[in-house]
């Protein structure tokens, strides 16, 4: 009986030690996603990278500077296949496409996050990740810290990222997908953290050669309604919220096209909604990726929806969607 009691104490007690590590864990871990948001922020640094999705990869040369006032200044450059350039300053990006000879000008939103970009609130994030330190690594020479992003359910991916030690930057990071495989990667394979900030190096190189070229502001075309789209869902997915919702302008098109973006705090999912005439078409499922495209056509309307999420969750959007003003005519 005594022996009986002893080892129910003692487990007691190593369940408790277990739950506190837990979380101690869990408060750490949070506490490194708020410096890693800074960092990809605050910081001054440059490097080269790797991104892999699915079977492809790309190599890419980053600098990216903050001035004294505060202002952000980016400029990322692909160093294998087509060349391509992009130039940030603040929110605007400026992208330089040589072989077509394009410039196209935008602004940035919730789908440019490379390298990598956390949100500067992450409430959102917690309710829908549990949050854990973990082991360290050492990524490009610097010491860093893995900090793993497990979903509470099965309608977005996983997340790893790893943090330098000492200044919270992410120097590598892997999606992971519903069946434990990883989607997506990013990482540096060298970086320098620090310096002064030169206006000279987030200069594009092609600044004055693409005086000539056809410049596309299409996507600047953007008009928020006051009433918006006039979508809806029926079946929004536990956790994602309307993020923006517009009318867009885009090259190719003859009318605006809605664009609706949802996010849970971390994974965005872009809804794309456009007037189409002639049959129906069939609901279809692609990828690329870590992002997974759904098709399908309501009325008159053909719906797009995408994002670095699972299937399900792009098809539960994409058929929860309906239109307010449709549903009002008693269409």
């Amino acid at each position: 009986m005594k022996k009986a009691v002893w080892a129910a104490i003692v487990l007691g007690v190593a369940v408790a030690n277990t739950a506190q590590a837990n979380s101690d864990d869990s408060q750490e871990g949070i506490s490194w996603l708020k410096k890693m948001a800074g960092a990809s922020r605050q910081l001054n640094y440059s490097g080269t990278f790797v991104y892999q999705h699915g079977n492809q990869s790309e190599t890419s040369r980053i600098v990216h500077y903050v001035n004294s006032a505060g202002g952000e200044f980016e400029k990322l450059e692909t160093l294998d296949g087509p060349a391509r350039e992009v130039v940030r300053n603040n929110d605007q990006v400026t992208c330089y496409l040589p072989a077509s000879k394009v410039v196209l000008i935008e602004q940035r939103d919730a789908r440019q996050q490379l390298p990598l970009l956390l949100p500067e609130r992450l409430n959102s994030v917690i309710e829908n990740y549990v949050v854990r330190k973990e082991e360290t690594d050492r990524v490009a020479g610097y010491e860093c810290v893995w900090i793993a992003l497990t979903p509470r359910d099965n309608l977005r991916y996983g997340r790893r990222f790893c943090a330098e030690i000492n200044s919270g930057l992410p120097l590598r990071s892997r999606t992971i997908s519903e069946k434990n495989q990883a989607v997506e990667s990013f990482a540096f394979t060298q970086i320098t953290i620090g310096g002064r900030f030169s206006s000279d190096k987030v200069k594009s190189r092609y600044a004055t050669a693409s005086k000539n070229w056809r410049i596309d502001r299409s996507a600047l075309n953007i008009s928020a309604g006051a009433t918006g789209s006039g979508w809806t869902l029926n079946n929004q997915p536990q956790g994602f919220k309307k993020l923006t919702e517009m009318k867009r302008s885009i090259a190719g098109h003859s009318r605006d096209i809605s664009h609706i973006v949802f996010s849970d705090g971390l994974a965005a999912v872009s809804v794309f909604i456009e007037p189409v005439s002639g049959e129906r078409s069939t609901p279809a499922l692609t990828h690329q990726g870590a992002v997974n495209i759904y098709k399908r056509t309501y009325a008159d309307q053909m719906i797009t929806v995408l994002g670095e999420v699972p299937a399900a969750t792009v098809m539960q959007i994409a058929n929860s969607l309906e239109n307010k003003s449709a549903i009002a005519a008693g269409k």
